[in-house]
């Protein structure tokens, strides 16, 4: 299965008719959260409503920037993923929206531990088939977590809970300047960066073999 990976698209979809092409040639496009600038609903339809328009399947996480009623209206949209998995072919995708705490006061900010008990209550031990994991907030210690001070901002436990369960992939964004991919064990990690900017990621999840990961600018 081919995806397009996006995230940080706060409001802005001047990119989607240079992305549209690699978006209608997969088979599922996922959004890792921050569709909106500061939780305008108005604005979240708008945004889901012009992706539809452009892909074969939609998925999407709210991120911290558009609060907690933002998963409301992706539900209404049918494209959420946050607390709601979603197995299509040999994946199951899982997916958590939020981050937490900011020193900026964000719509959606929740304890870590929460992130983590969601991801948990969707994880399947005996699922045969491959795992991808949508979470608007990063891992600990990674080359997707690091600001432009260089100190690292992800998660010390979504990291544990990454190096004990080991999915496929670890799909996210939240941190911009931290476009990238990166491994903990097996698993993938990717950051997209800002889709306002040009961000796609492309991810191939075969029934068996390797995952192929790239980041490509529009």
């Amino acid at each position: 299965m081919k995806l397009t990976v996006l995230s940080d698209i706060h409001g802005a979809l001047n990119k989607l008719a240079a992305a549209a092409p690699l978006l209608a040639e997969s088979d599922l496009t996922v959004v890792c959260g921050d569709l909106t600038r500061h939780g305008d609903l108005n604005e979240l339809r708008h945004v889901v409503t012009g992706l539809k328009q452009s892909t074969r399947n939609l998925l999407a996480i709210p991120g911290n920037m558009d609060g907690k009623d933002g998963t409301r209206i992706l539900n209404e949209m049918n494209v959420n993923l946050h607390g709601k998995p979603v197995t299509i072919k040999h994946i199951r995708f899982i997916g958590s929206g939020g981050a937490t705490p900011t020193p900026f006061g964000t719509p959606y900010e929740i304890p870590e531990s929460e992130i983590v008990d969601l991801l948990n209550r969707q994880y399947e031990a005996d699922f045969s088939g491959r795992l991808a994991v949508i979470c608007h907030n990063p891992p600990y210690g990674t080359k997707l977590d690091r600001i432009m001070l260089g100190r690292y901002v992800g998660g010390r436990e979504i990291r544990q809970w990454v190096e004990k369960i080991q999915p496929d992939v670890f799909l996210t964004g939240h941190i911009h300047e931290a476009a990238g991919m990166d491994k903990i064990g097996k698993t993938i990690l990717l950051n997209p960066g800002p889709f306002r900017r040009g961000g796609v990621g492309i991810v191939t999840i075969p029934v068996t073999g390797d995952v192929e990961a790239e980041i490509v600018t529009v």
